[in-house]
């Protein structure tokens, strides 16, 4: 059946779900406009503390909504219409859905009466048409139908609970439900909550083990990752680590966790020191890790022989960490284990950090080379800017070689997807522009721009405080090291002819600062000048296709 829109100055079913949004603590929504969705993107605007941003394509729109998220913890929405935005959605959702990162997607499909006639876009008759379902059911924690307007509140109550346990949700709206008049009630009732506290003696006997581990002269190695990273668990895992006397390592995800403590980053992009601290430690203290291949690469061996405590809202990837302690809220649980920690070791001690080694990789043979100039752009990042790393050779180098600063470090391993942090990064900087929580830079590859770089245009179309870095190869980088080692002697088929990007993006966006970097004199100077401009602007760095990236897999055998 359909139902009539909502008379002028009477709340809709669509202001019923801005407001839902707003009591859930979302501030921001991107997505890309259209029909089978206009009425929920009227509504966001509406709205006084709901803030509707306008992506370039759905993939960067969930991007954002992911990287925003990931950034200040703070959740974000997604919307989108059906039919090609709700399939170019699905990938950004399969990221966020491998990375437990709790995002909800309000997809607009046909209006009901349209469904199963040949309607516009629609997607919720298979098998005559796609199964809009089974689609988004395959990337998210929860998706349901909204088929009529008393069923709103339901479907939203399941869907925050997904967040809840760090999951993606979806909700499909039909546009004829959203423009209904919203007759339930206006306040929400109030819903029980699963605390999922951890109890005392759980903690309290966890910190006697490692408490234990110190008396006898062993050593405890921390290991924190992504879910540490979001909920800025620096400042508590060095308290750890000086309680303990401990060793800490960080997966990728983790990578602005422990600082000056720590011993470096695991797995296929890590360094070799973090790999010795584990394999020398006694017990293992895996926080907020989800210890997945790319985590712990080079590892397993080691984590089969040493006892391993997990502590995270999700278990653990591999089966060596048997001892999964689930914490919802894990800040509070960390909170509770130092304290519980003070009353039985005594005094502080000094970390037992590993001097960060680095992979042996072969020099590039032209242009500068990646460490080099990652260390360059580490060297000018502003205090408290965060660091947006996109996938390939760039993420690698990236995770591998840059400093180690004061300020927030994201990257999206779930599925490696080409153009996230470009999406991510931009999307961040504009949902917090108005905090004084530093400058957003985005370090990315030619292909990744190629991919998804016109979100630069939703940068400037907001005076977004974000730095895009470009790192210019010509090439799909990471393939051209893949053809080189697995099939030599084959011919390339991901070279590609030079392209200007910094000369295309002056030309395209009159007034957007744009600088072309081929050496580390103008890289320095670019870094000097632009990281601490206000809105938006980019830097072009040439570098060198054939530099081996620092990624394990791919360092000849026999390399010490």
């Amino acid at each position: 059946m359909g139902y009539s829109p909502a008379p002028v100055g009477r709340a809709s079913v669509a202001d019923r779900v801005a407001g839902r949004l707003v009591d859930a603590g979302v501030r921001t929504a991107f997505g890309v406009h259209g029909a089978n969705i206009e009425d929920v993107f009227d509504a966001a605007l509406r709205h006084a503390r709901l803030r509707p941003v306008v992506a370039k394509h759905e993939f960067g729109a969930g991007a954002m909504a992911d990287g925003h998220m990931r950034l200040t913890g703070e959740p974000a929405a997604i919307l989108t219409t059906s039919g090609g935005g709700a399939l170019n959605v699905v990938p950004a959702l399969g990221e966020a859905y491998d990375s437990r990162v709790p995002v909800i997607a309000l997809i607009g499909s046909a209006p009901t009466p349209a469904v199963g006639r040949g309607g516009f876009q629609d997607m919720l008759d298979p098998p005559d048409t796609v199964d809009l379902r089974a689609v988004l059911s395959g990337v998210t924690g929860f998706c349901e139908l909204v088929d009529e307007p008393s069923g709103l509140d339901r479907v939203l109550d399941a869907a925050f609970a997904t967040m809840a346990r760090g999951l993606p949700a979806a909700v499909i709206l039909p546009k004829d439900v959203q423009c209904s008049p919203w007759t339930g009630a206006d306040a929400n009732e109030d819903r029980p909550e699963d605390t999922g506290t951890v109890p005392a003696a759980v903690v309290d006997g966890l910190a006697d083990r490692l408490a234990d581990v110190v008396r006898d002269g062993g050593t405890v190695c921390i290991w924190a990752g992504e879910e540490a990273s979001r909920i800025e668990m620096s400042v508590a895992v060095d308290d750890l680590a000086h309680l303990l006397g401990a060793a800490v390592v960080v997966s990728p995800g983790g990578r602005d966790i422990g600082r000056s403590t720590c011993s470096g980053v695991t797995g296929v992009m890590g360094h070799p020191s973090a790999h010795r601290a584990v394999r020398h430690a006694q017990l293992l203290l895996v926080i907020g890790c989800r210890m997945s291949m790319t985590d712990r690469a080079g590892l397993d061996d080691a984590l089969a022989t040493i006892p391993i405590v997990h502590l995270g809202s999700a278990p653990p990837r591999t089966p060596a960490a048997a001892e999964h302690i689930r914490t919802p809220h894990l800040a509070d649980t960390v909170d509770a284990l130092r304290n519980s920690l003070a009353d039985r070791v005594g005094h502080r001690r000094s970390p037992r950090a590993h001097p960060i080694d680095h992979l042996p990789v072969d020099p590039p043979s032209r242009a500068v080379g990646m460490r080099e100039v990652l260390n360059t752009i580490g060297d000018a990042l502003p205090e408290r800017s965060a660091v947006f790393a996109d996938a390939g050779n760039t993420g690698a180098a990236a995770i591998h070689h840059l400093p180690f600063g004061d300020g927030r470090f994201v990257v999206a391993l779930g599925m490696g997807g080409m153009g996230w942090a470009i999406a991510a990064g931009i999307g961040s900087a504009i949902a917090r522009a108005s905090d004084a929580d530093g400058r957003v830079v985005v370090i990315a590859g030619d292909g990744s721009f190629l991919m998804h770089g016109m979100e630069i245009h939703t940068a400037i179309e907001h005076d977004a405080p974000v730095t895009l870095i470009v790192l210019n190869n010509d090439a799909h980088g990471m393939c051209v090291t893949r053809e080189a080692r697995f099939f030599p002697g084959a011919p390339s088929v991901n070279r590609f002819r030079h392209t200007d990007i910094a000369g295309g993006l002056a030309a395209m966006f009159a007034g957007l600062p744009v600088r072309s970097a081929p050496d580390l004199e103008s890289l320095r100077s670019a870094c000097d000048e632009l990281l601490s401009r206000p809105g938006p602007n980019c830097i072009v760095v040439d570098v060198d296709p054939d530099e081996t990236p620092p990624f394990a897999p791919l360092i000849a055998r026999g390399t010490p």
